[in-house]
């Protein structure tokens, strides 16, 4: 059977239906319609790690400190050292990250990673203690 239609008509309704889907395609996507309703629980599931560095330069040493933990406080006597790290978590917004040094000067820094993003620096001092209360 002989068709009616010429092969150019066939290209070019098939090159306007598919322009046709594609616009439409475009113009159901908006901004508006993307539910936001639970921007509010994952800021309250958010967690955070935090890392204290305790550290000094050759040939001073640092010894007897605590650190605030989820779990209470991280107390470390009689032992020294140049440096110290570690990481605890999960926290939640609002925890106060807390190092007290009783022997020496050294650096103490705190870092803080959220959820699944790199630690990033929070605070730096020399001497003897140093906080810092996640709050972003």
């Amino acid at each position: 059977m002989k068709t009616h239609f010429p092969k150019q008509i066939n290209f070019k309704s098939a090159l306007i239906i598919f322009s046709a889907l594609t616009i439409f395609a475009f113009l159901s996507c908006d901004k508006e319609d993307i539910d936001n309703s639970n921007d509010t629980n994952t800021v309250a599931n958010d967690n955070y790690y935090v890392k204290y560095v305790i550290s000094s330069i050759y040939p001073y040493i640092f010894s007897n400190w605590t650190v605030t933990t989820p779990e209470g406080n991280y107390t470390k006597n009689n032992y020294q050292t140049r440096h110290w790290e570690q990481t605890y978590g999960p926290v939640k917004k609002g925890f106060k990250c807390d190092v007290q040094v009783k022997n020496g000067q050294p650096t103490i820094e705190i870092y803080v990673s959220k959820n699944q993003e790199p630690f990033a620096l929070k605070t730096t001092k020399e001497g003897y203690s140093a906080t810092y209360t996640i709050n972003f």
